[in-house]
């Protein structure tokens, strides 16, 4: 390897004790003074309207999904009653059938 593989890190130019020290001081003074967070009110207003519109979307598409789901219930529920209803006449239309095959079988 070459020593510029070995130490490619360090800089090709020697940083003077001095720059290292004003770096250093830089680096504190900034450390020192905080972060301030300036938020407008245009931004809130407009994150604001941002997040009602999408709460009005999202309920609108959670109401549909509801109604389907109980129009989906309601048709399920209505065949049911259909199927069983329709059985019900069969099973009426065939008992003299069948107690005509259980004298049979005795």
């Amino acid at each position: 390897m070459r020593p510029v593989d070995e130490f490619r890190h360090t800089p090709l130019i020697p940083i003077s004790e001095k720059d290292l020290l004003q770096h250093k001081q830089k680096i504190d003074e900034r450390n020192r003074k905080g972060y301030y967070v300036e938020i407008k009110k245009d931004t809130i207003y407009f994150y604001t309207i941002a997040l009602l519109s999408l709460g009005t979307v999202f309920y609108t598409f959670l109401m549909v999904n509801e109604k389907q789901m109980r129009i989906k219930s309601e048709l399920e529920h209505t065949k049911m009653l259909r199927t069983k209803s329709s059985a019900g006449r069969k099973g009426a239309n065939l008992l003299p059938e069948r107690t005509a095959n259980n004298q049979e079988k005795r």
